[in-house]
């Protein structure tokens, strides 16, 4: 047998956290003296105490750990705890790994420099078919669960009135100017020939030549489309342009290939800002 304190010595834990595992039955003392109230451990619940710190080392909560060990979870339903705290940790990291890329673009930028290139040019006039929805908010968490089933609609309701499109793809963000200023008009569209005119299930335009407009490309996920954007808005304003119309993403390869290898050009409409 053990004391508690040689248990928590050789566990590598604290005595209190010991009393709270016993407060909590996760992990109770094999013998407690009734008249000191002094815990004893045995050598086998070293082994047990190793269990809990690897579950707690995992990322789960105390009362999961304990159904865990009490053998309150079956093997399946493990199994699924586990894949979700993973693809939970994945998430977190691909979280971590954005923001440390706009650490390192604004690190960039207040050195003055830019890790994207960016060119200036006109825009013809495009022909589209389009349709629209509305998001909660910019960030890929809002847009790409909306815009991602717009285009499937789109081009189902195309296919069906037998119009050929593409193959590139457009999408454009509005803000919407409601109060609070966080919903975004979302279109999504794709390019068609002149005599294509509006049906059912998409609307058609044509977009106005831009007499100038800033552009550059990013490639690769649209989970990091708005760190370029960042920087392109940052470029934008640092070389004295001002904002002109609506912003563009101009999708140069998409679907299907994996969205690594996507490549998208923004577009920006922009005039020459006037000095005081």
């Amino acid at each position: 047998m053990f004391s508690i304190g040689e248990f928590a010595s050789i566990g590598r834990v604290s005595v209190r956290m010991l009393r709270h595992y016993d407060e909590i039955g996760l992990l109770t003392p094999a013998r407690v003296d009734r008249f000191t109230g002094y815990r004893s451990y045995e050598g086998m619940q070293f082994e047990d105490l190793g269990r809990i710190l690897m579950f707690k080392d995992l990322g789960f909560r105390l009362d999961e750990v304990k159904a865990i060990i009490h053998a309150q979870v079956g093997e399946d339903q493990l199994r699924e705890m586990l894949a979700a705290k993973r693809e939970d940790l994945a998430r977190r990291l691909d979280l971590d790994a954005a923001r440390l890329r706009r650490l390192d673009a604004r690190l960039s930028h207040t050195e003055g420099n830019f890790m994207i290139t960016v060119d200036t040019k006109s825009l013809p006039t495009d022909r589209i078919a389009f349709v629209t929805e509305t998001a909660a908010g910019f960030g890929p968490e809002n847009i790409g669960p909306v815009i991602g089933p717009m285009y499937a609609r789109l081009a189902q309701a195309l296919a069906g009135h037998g119009v050929e499109f593409g193959p590139s793809s457009i999408a454009m963000y509005e803000a919407i100017d409601d109060g609070d200023g966080t919903g975004v008009t979302v279109h999504a569209a794709f390019e068609v020939g002149p005599n294509v005119t509006a049906a059912e299930g998409y609307d058609v335009r044509e977009l106005p030549p831009v007499d100038l407009a800033a552009t550059t490309v990013h490639h690769g996920s649209m989970a990091t489309i708005g760190e370029t954007w960042q920087q392109f808005m940052a470029w934008i304003d640092s070389s004295g342009y001002e904002l002109a119309g609506v912003c563009r993403e101009y999708y140069l390869v998409s679907e299907p290939e994996p969205q690594e290898n996507w490549v998208t050009e923004l577009q920006q409409p922009v005039v020459r800002r006037q000095e005081a």
